[in-house]
């Protein structure tokens, strides 16, 4: 079932940013420890047309075409999409900032967890044919399922979170990086490590610059998966 919610900011995007600056501790920005030449223990599955990195920031230009989803309707596997990853084991909390280009449907930055191309989950600031800018949330189970969320139509980037518990997995996402809403809660089968990634996608259109603005990743424990604390 999709849930459609509206969301109005009533914060203009200044005093979003300087909140942020605030609370938000940006020594733990993985993006600054990154360069073109050294991604510092990460991964690429699927190389992206072109990367970079400026001002701390990694800017992803994926192929055109390129998605993860394994179609419920036609029965098509995707996952040609760029995803910059680690594999983690354990419990932890990712948590990215991104900043999409929504020229053409579809088009999304995401937090991703991936087992294998059967068993995924991804967070999405996608453009969605169905409500415009929103949170949209996929999980596969072999098969994908498509959950479009909160409407977002005021803001050019947002913060993305994924927690695991053991095998539970929590999705949330936030204006400000300080208050975090949840947008899915979910299982994946047992493992000890999983992959945990940024990805950027352009299923529908020509290659753009899809931009992350800040990575962390957490060995912690959530109490509340629910609260995201």
């Amino acid at each position: 079932m999709t849930l459609l919610l509206a969301c109005q900011s009533k914060t203009n995007s200044r005093e979003i940013e300087e909140a942020t600056h605030q609370f938000v501790n940006h020594k733990q920005n993985l993006l600054t420890e990154m360069s073109k030449e050294n991604l510092n223990g990460f991964s690429w599955m699927n190389t992206p047309e072109s990367f970079g990195f400026a001002n701390n920031a990694l800017q992803i230009s994926p192929k055109a075409n390129s998605d993860y989803f394994n179609d419920p309707a036609s029965g098509k596997i995707t996952g040609s999409a760029p995803m910059l990853f680690k594999a983690v084991a354990g419990d932890f909390v990712a948590t990215a900032k991104v900043k999409p280009n929504f020229n053409d449907i579809w088009n999304a930055c995401a937090l991703m967890v991936y087992q294998d191309s059967t068993f995924w989950g991804k967070l999405c600031f996608e453009n969605s044919d169905a409500t415009g800018p929103s949170v949209v949330t996929v999980v596969t189970k072999e098969t994908s399922d498509d959950s479009n969320g909160p409407v977002i139509h005021d803001q050019k980037s947002i913060w993305l979170r994924i927690a695991r518990k053991d095998d539970l997995y929590a999705m949330y996402w936030s204006l400000d990086g300080i208050d975090y809403k949840m947008a899915r809660l979910f299982s994946l089968p047992q493992c000890d490590s999983i992959k945990i990634g940024m990805v950027a996608q352009c299923p529908a259109g020509v290659s753009v610059i899809h931009e992350f603005n800040y990575l962390s990743f957490e060995k912690k424990t959530l109490k509340d998966m629910r609260k995201g604390i």
